[in-house]
């Protein structure tokens, strides 16, 4: 043993000691440091062990309650005793301060657990319920992808692959995907399984394998409606779902063609559209939103908006994704030469998937002709043309379309971007921006662009089809800006200024108007009566 590592023992011994506990042994036998101790919180004695990742607490040590038999139904509790004090996301202490970290280890654990034990056992394990996937998982539970919404109305199949183990070449059968009539795996044997709608009561001492003695526990806890599906001859496993303060908790207990003496617990993986934006702490949002045009401040602005749970994207662009478009867009080689629209829409769908998307190869003026625009919740225009952008959010505003119009662009160079959100009906759109407030007379370009007039910032790389020089981050700060506006379905125009270090290094004068956001003398926000004219010809009349 080094004398970094004796060290580091009578540091945390000492810390140990001086919190009151009482070291009952120190197991040498581990790669790792682990002390045994017992520790008296208000009369309560808890046996419990202490382990270090290393020799340090650069990581956070972990607590273990000692118990002789696996913990089951208690919250923030493994079943091999590992007590969850944190987990670890965001959490930030002083790596030198060992016997302060140990202080606060070791009060935690005790307050999670005397907290616990406060509870009456119906108590616990309702709040254990909310855990159990996790439980399982950590007791070496395996998960099995379920790729679309539960439907309590379809069949439920197993798809099992069977493996070769070991020398004897015994067959072991595994589960890979639970589908609804749907098989995916070709490879895979398909196999019945029955729903049960189960409390958390009913699944006690459920482990990552079981045997006899669980199963007729377990079969003892249901009713006979319930168990009369358990034990059909039909089924081969069953999906167990277990409510919690969150939804439900997908189980599957399977036992499979021969029942082995131990069986498996599996959890259920979900993917549905529903499922994974709740991860997010969001909602489903039940909009229809129309993007036109799909390129790299298009393709973000569905991308966020698909990730933000939008039901319903229409994607709109007629152009073919190009190898120029590689720098700055979300999709990659397998897509040049493809349609924007049909690669993007798999790309989404590949990203949530269940979410409605529909790819529009055709351009802007076709679906505007067709008076396909005006049944939207929310329009988005990056189409990077100004003109047809105007003239859409004047016939919006003509035949008073119900939908929230944003237009998106972002500047050259790095100097910033925009997103101007208009609602027909409400003063304040396009044309406002293009009318001086002083004489009321439409001016060449937007009065609050952020590049000074009369300057040329196009290039030409292939002596043909120039571009407009700016980043793919440019181009994911103005998406942003134009998904907020969709999402909090609000009428306002954002705006960023960047700090514009390719504008000064090509000698590009920026606008009054960056000068003013980056000093921040004007707002980046405005609110359309902020901005509109009292003679504009679109929305004013």
């Amino acid at each position: 043993m080094t004398e970094v590592q004796k060290a580091f023992i009578a540091k945390v011994e000492l810390a140990l000691r001086e919190l009151g506990a009482e070291i009952v042994a120190f197991d040498k036998k581990l790669q790792v440091p682990a002390w045994d101790i017992t520790l008296d919180r208000e009369g309560h004695i808890w046996p419990l062990r202490l382990v270090t990742v290393g020799w340090n607490v650069d990581e956070l040590p972990v607590v273990y309650w000692r118990r002789p038999t696996p913990i089951w139904g208690w919250p923030h509790v493994s079943c091999t005793g590992d007590v969850c004090v944190s987990d670890r996301e965001g959490l930030e202490y002083d790596p030198e301060d060992v016997p302060g970290v140990i202080e606060w280890l070791l009060q935690e654990a005790t307050r999670l657990l005397a907290h616990s034990s406060a509870m009456t056992e119906d108590e616990r394990q309702l709040a254990f319920a909310d855990e159990l996937e996790g439980y399982l998982r950590n007791d070496g539970s395996s998960p099995v992808i379920l790729d679309e919404k539960l439907d309590i109305t379809k069949s439920l199949y197993a798809e099992v692959a069977f493996m070769s183990r070991g020398r004897s070449g015994s067959i072991t059968p595994k589960v890979c995907r639970v589908n609804q009539g749907t098989t995916k795996l070709s490879a895979c044997h398909q196999e019945r399984l029955g729903l049960l709608d189960v409390t958390i009561h009913q699944v006690y001492g459920l482990l990552s394998k079981w045997g006899h003695d669980w199963w007729d526990a377990f079969l003892s806890r249901l009713s006979p409606s319930q168990r009369a599906i358990a034990i059909a001859p039909k089924n081969r496993g069953v999906v167990l779902r277990v409510p919690s303060s969150f939804g439900h908790s997908l189980l599957l207990i399977y036992w499979g063609l021969r029942p082995a003496k131990m069986r498996s617990t599996y959890f259920l993986q979900r993917q549905d559209h529903e499922y994974l934006v709740q991860r997010t702490g969001g909602e489903p949002v039940m909009r229809h939103v129309i993007v036109a045009g799909c390129g790299s401040i298009g393709s973000r602005v569905a991308e966020h908006l698909a990730l933000a749970g939008v039901s319903k994207i229409t994607l709109v662009d007629n152009d073919k994704f190009s190898p120029d478009n590689l720098g700055r867009h979300v999709l990659g080689k397998q897509s040049i030469s493809k349609p924007k629209v049909d690669e993007l829409a798999t790309f989404l769908k590949e990203r949530m998937p269940d979410i409605q998307i529909e790819a529009r190869a055709t351009s802007v003026q076709t679906v505007l002709a067709k008076g396909e625009l005006a049944g939207a919740d929310a329009i988005v225009l990056a189409t990077g043309n100004s003109t047809l952008e105007r003239s859409i959010a004047r016939r919006a505003f003509r035949e008073k379309w119900p939908s929230l119009i944003i237009s998106t662009s972002v500047e050259a160079a790095g100097l910033g971007g925009h997103a101007i959100a208009m609602r027909p009906g409400t003063p304040g759109c396009l044309d406002c921006l293009y009318i001086d407030p002083d004489t009321q007379r439409f001016l060449p370009i937007m009065r609050t662009a952020l590049m000074a007039p009369g300057q040329k910032v196009t290039r030409q790389l292939t002596g043909c089809g120039a571009f407009t020089p700016y980043s793919a981050l440019d181009a994911t700060r103005t998406a942003i800006l134009a998904a907020e506006r969709v999402l909090t379905d609000v009428p306002l125009y954002s705006r960023w200024a960047g700090e514009a270090v390719l504008a000064k290094a090509e000698g590009i004068q920026p606008s009054a108007t960056y000068d003013a956001l980056r000093t921040r003398r004007i707002a980046s926000d405005i609110t359309p009566s902020e901005f509109a004219q009292p003679r504009c010809p679109c929305c004013s009349v």
